[in-house]
C-alpha cells in the first residue's frame, strides 16, 4: 500500500516547462508545504531557428536539450505544465444550470463551442472551468469556455512525448501568470489594482487585477531580445557595470520600450476607463535589465516593481539560491504553472 501511495504521489506531480524562441526553463515547486520548496531549476539554451513564430522547426535539437536537462539535475518526474499564449485560444464565458452534472456541463460546453464556433469543432481542444454563481441568476453556474486549434498544441506534446516525458497540464498564460501573481501580491482585502506585465524576447503579456479579479488580458508581439542585446552591449562596453539611469542608457531604454509600453496601457485604458493601475509588477526575461522598474516608473508614473514570486519560498539544498533569485522575474510564468 506505500508503494502505490508513493506512485500516485510521484504521478501527482509536475514541472512547468517554459519554451521560447532561444531557451527553455524548467521549475518545480512542492506546493503541498508551508513555505512553499523550490525543488528544482534550470534553463538551457537552445539552437537559433529551432522555434519560429511559436513553431516548432528543429523538434530533433529541442529533444536533445530536454533530455540532457533531465539526466544532469535528475529530475524524476515526467509530468509537464505547458503554457501557451492567450492570443492562441478563444475564451468565452457562457452560463449553464447549476442542476447539471459535470458530465451534463460537458456536454453543454460542446454545444455552445459548436454554435460559437462551428467551422473549427473538429480541430479543437475544448475545456471548462465553473466560475461559480451567476450573479444575475442564481439557478445558474457561469462557465469559462477555453478553446484551442489541435495544430497549435500537438507538436508540443509530440515533442514531450519523443523526450520521454508526458503533457499533464496545458494552460493558458495569463492564467498562469495570475496565479503567480497572487504570490507576489497577495490578494487583500482593500480594493485594489495590480497589474503584471511580462516581456519576453518576443512576446508582451498584460494581465490586470481588480479587487481580486482578473478583468484584463492582452498578448502583443514585442522585440525583447534587441532591448536585451542593446542593454548586454552598453553594459559591455563599460569598465564598471555599475552605472545609473541616465544618458545614453535611458535613449536605449526609450528607443527599445517607450513605444511599446505606452501602447500597451492606452490600449488597456481605451477599453477600461474607469479603471487605475496602482501598481505595476514586471516578469519575464526583460525583468533582468537594470534599472528597467525605476525607468517605467519615470515614463508612466506608476509604482513599479521587479517580480519576485519566491520571496516566501524555502529552496531544497541542491538549488542554487544566488542563480534563482537572479533569475526569479524570468521565471514567474513557470511559477504559475507549478501551481496548475
Amino acid at each position: 500500500m506505500f508503494l502505490r501511495w508513493l506512485k500516485n504521489q510521484t504521478e501527482k506531480k509536475i514541472v512547468a516547462l517554459d519554451i521560447s524562441s532561444d531557451m527553455v526553463k524548467l521549475l518545480e515547486i512542492n506546493s503541498t508545504t508551508t513555505p512553499f520548496i523550490v525543488e528544482n531549476f534550470a534553463t538551457a539554451s537552445i539552437p537559433a531557428n529551432a522555434i519560429t513564430k511559436d513553431k516548432i522547426a528543429n523538434p530533433a535539437a529541442i529533444i536533445t536539450v530536454l533530455k540532457e536537462l533531465w539526466k544532469n539535475f535528475g529530475i524524476k518526474t515526467k509530468n509537464i505544465a505547458l503554457a501557451i499564449p492567450r492570443s492562441s485560444v478563444i475564451i468565452k464565458n457562457i452560463s449553464v444550470d447549476s442542476r447539471l452534472n459535470s458530465s451534463e456541463m460537458e456536454s453543454r460546453a460542446w454545444i455552445e463551442a459548436s454554435r460559437h464556433f462551428p467551422e473549427m469543432i473538429g480541430e479543437i481542444y475544448l475545456d471548462f472551468a465553473i466560475l461559480g454563481p451567476s450573479p444575475l441568476d442564481p439557478a445558474q453556474l457561469d462557465l469559462i469556455l477555453v478553446a484551442c486549434r489541435k495544430d497549435q498544441i500537438n507538436p508540443y506534446i509530440d515533442l514531450l512525448q519523443q523526450s520521454g516525458l508526458h503533457a499533464k497540464v496545458i494552460d493558458v498564460n495569463c492564467y498562469a501568470l495570475e496565479r503567480a501573481l497572487s504570490i507576489i501580491m497577495p490578494p487583500l482585502t482593500t480594493p485594489e489594482t495590480i497589474a503584471l506585465l511580462n516581456l519576453n524576447n518576443n512576446l508582451s503579456s498584460l494581465i490586470v487585477r481588480q479587487n481580486n479579479n482578473l478583468i484584463y488580458t492582452q498578448d502583443q508581439s514585442y522585440d525583447g531580445k534587441r532591448l536585451l542585446t542593446q542593454t548586454q552591449k552598453y553594459i559591455s562596453a563599460l569598465e564598471n557595470p555599475e552605472f545609473t539611469l541616465a544618458e545614453p542608457y535611458s535613449v536605449i531604454l526609450k528607443e527599445s520600450l517607450t513605444s511599446h509600453l505606452r501602447h500597451t496601457m492606452h490600449f488597456f485604458y481605451s477599453s477600461r476607463t474607469n479603471v487605475n493601475i496602482q501598481k505595476i509588477i514586471i516578469a519575464g526575461d526583460c525583468a533582468t535589465v537594470p534599472h528597467l522598474a525605476e525607468f517605467i516608473r519615470q515614463e508612466i508614473h506608476i509604482e513599479t516593481i521587479i517580480a519576485n514570486p519566491f520571496t516566501d519560498m524555502v529552496f531544497a539544498p541542491t538549488v542554487d539560491q544566488a542563480q534563482l533569485v537572479q533569475l526569479a522575474p524570468t521565471l514567474t510564468l513557470a511559477c504559475g504553472l507549478t501551481l496548475s
